[in-house]
């Protein structure tokens, strides 16, 4: 287990407004490692698209059991379901404006072929309705969080790092169940050796709601930065 983040004061690091950074910033490691790094996880990852068994857990949210496990070939139609029954705010807080029929299928053709783990939440007895998804990312393109944080004086190492981004539909939100798919989620990232989390994309600064939710779940605020989507924050965890 590498260091733990640097302490200032009570919070891990200081947040720091990026101004931007030329690419030559980043030593040319950093911009290697993750296709280093990926090339001996994606068996991995295959052989938990073949048999993702031992990602599936249990749990109960307001009396409800749900099932959590690896999103499946056959989980299309509910994947589609799911992502068009987002609601504007949803969508624009997650992953914008894709098409939801485009972007399902692009979940379901990259399972167990590219850097991607996602993980999918639904009532313990409607496998073909789901809840809430998890989208988990081992790879670290070098023109977005990893030149973030570099810019931030906190440089990833991708051999620990997973960018993170759940969705839960509108229907569950406030209910819990976020806060009870990260222990089954965080055993899915320890189980590919990743203990540093970051949010995949950030989030946005607007939304309230989720930076305080973020908080209470351990993360910290490492800095900020500005797209055509408006300003978002860029938020870590590092697991115990």
């Amino acid at each position: 287990m590498s260091a733990p983040l640097p302490v200032v004061g009570m919070r891990w690091w200081a947040p720091i407004q990026q101004r931007g950074s030329p690419l030559g910033a980043i030593p040319g490691s950093y911009i290697c490692w993750p296709v280093l790094h990926l090339d001996s996880m994606l068996p991995f990852l295959a052989a938990l698209a073949a048999d993702p068994a031992q990602l599936t857990r249990r749990l109960t949210v307001a009396g409800t059991p749900f099932t959590i496990r690896a999103l499946r070939a056959d989980d299309g139609a509910a994947l589609r379901s799911f992502l068009a029954g987002l609601s504007d705010t949803s969508r624009r807080y997650w992953h914008g404006d894709a098409d939801p029929a485009d972007e399902a299928t692009g979940w379901i053709d990259g399972i167990g072929r590219y850097d991607k783990l996602r993980l999918v939440a639904h009532h313990a007895d409607r496998t073909g309705h789901l809840d809430a998804v998890v989208d988990l990312s081992f790879a670290l393109p070098p023109e977005a969080e990893l030149l973030r944080y570099a810019a931030y004086g906190l440089p990833l190492d991708p051999a620990r790092t997973v960018r993170f981004g759940p969705c839960v539909a509108d229907d569950w939100h406030g209910s819990g169940l976020a806060a009870a798919l990260l222990p089954p989620t965080w055993d899915a990232v320890r189980l590919l050796e990743r203990d540093r989390i970051v949010l995949l994309g950030g989030v946005h600064a607007d939304n309230h709601r989720a930076r305080r939710f973020y908080r209470r779940s351990g993360f910290v605020e490492a800095g900020t930065f500005t797209t055509d989507a408006g300003v978002s924050i860029d938020m870590a965890l590092d697991l115990p």
